[in-house]
């Protein structure tokens, strides 16, 4: 099997999500005071986030609530938590976060070298669930934009992954013509690995925290993103260009 064409989730697969986020978080925690309205530490106020943020995530794939949903209630109930019922607080954690965020730079470890190693023997292109103000910020300021050839944007065509038509529509834009000439490479099982399954596309499962999680074949499971080469034979010979 030849692979010419690569499809990347962005969140906590190439773009590192976590300490993007937790930066802003602790710098609106200290610039808010966020301790003195009585939530005790950061860490609390970090963990619960991520908690609700999850959930709303989870909800938002399966099209059972928006997008200003997502980013207003992960606050709200986070806030809740503490017993503080503030709006105007809710609302500024909102707008604050979604301004910082994407601007974070950081990358998961390896994704700089991989990319490097792939630009040029295959088409890239990133299909992602988030939102598309952010992610093509995120793209600019981490420098990923350059390697990409197509960002493709759940909310821009109108389904979310898993549902196979955001893999076909990815196919289209990058001229590919055959799914067994794809891969999709992402975190999130449910979305990326079956979703590209469904779709005939090679799945790869990044899984950097789960050492004991291996799916059985056809999904390939790696743990590192310098591990991908090794199911890629072809990098040096590939017909597929930038």
């Amino acid at each position: 099997m030849s692979h010419t064409h690569l499809f990347f989730d962005l969140d906590h697969t190439l773009w590192d999500t976590d300490r993007n986020a937790e930066e802003s978080l602790l710098e609106l925690f200290e610039e808010l005071n966020l301790r003195k309205m009585g939530v005790p530490d950061f860490d609390s106020f970090h963990e619960t986030y991520r908690n609700h943020n999850e959930k709303l995530w989870g909800l938002y794939a399966e099209n059972k609530v928006g997008k200003e949903v997502v980013r207003t209630h992960r606050f709200r109930q986070t806030l809740f938590d503490f017993g503080i019922d503030n709006p105007e607080m809710t609302e500024l954690l909102s707008r604050e976060f979604i301004v910082r965020t994407p601007r974070k730079p950081h990358l998961i470890e390896g994704a700089t070298e991989l990319l490097e190693q792939l630009h040029g023997n295959y088409i890239l292109a990133i299909i992602t669930n988030g939102f598309p103000e952010a992610q093509h910020i995120k793209m600019k300021h981490s420098g990923l934009d350059k390697y990409f050839r197509q960002v493709i944007v759940s909310e821009e065509v109108g389904v979310h992954k898993p549902d196979l038509q955001i893999f076909r529509h990815a196919m289209t834009l990058t001229g590919a013509t055959l799914a067994e000439n794809c891969m999709m490479i992402g975190d999130t099982f449910q979305t990326d690995v079956l979703g590209a399954l469904n779709a005939g596309l090679t799945a790869v499962h990044f899984a950097p925290k789960n050492s004991e999680e291996v799916h059985a074949s056809p999904v390939i499971t790696i743990r590192k993103l310098s591990e991908l080469v090794l199911f890629l034979p072809d990098s040096k010979q590939s017909s597929g260009k930038q």
